[in-house]
């Protein structure tokens, strides 16, 4: 009989990677949702926020950050306490 791994024993097995780890599996997790399609709905409260968002970013571009480079940062800010 195969084992049956709960939500909670997931928990578990993660929270003994370091941080560096879960955030790759965070990413990983993510990503497949997006390439998922399973989120073809929003709410109207979220498109609000979405494009409150878009507007304030065009309003002020040089206030967001890369991606790549935030994902780096936080990267390297966890491995130096690991």
């Amino acid at each position: 009989m195969q084992d049956v791994i709960n939500k909670n024993g997931i928990f578990s097995e993660i929270r003994r990677l370091n941080v560096i780890e879960r955030l790759n599996i965070v990413t990983d997790i993510w990503d497949e949702i997006k390439e998922s399609q399973e989120l073809t709905s929003i709410s109207e409260e979220d498109k609000k926020i979405l494009l409150n968002r878009l507007a304030n970013y065009r309003a002020n571009p040089e206030s967001a950050t890369d991606w790549t480079n935030l994902k780096q940062d936080i990267y390297d800010r966890y491995s130096e306490q690991s």
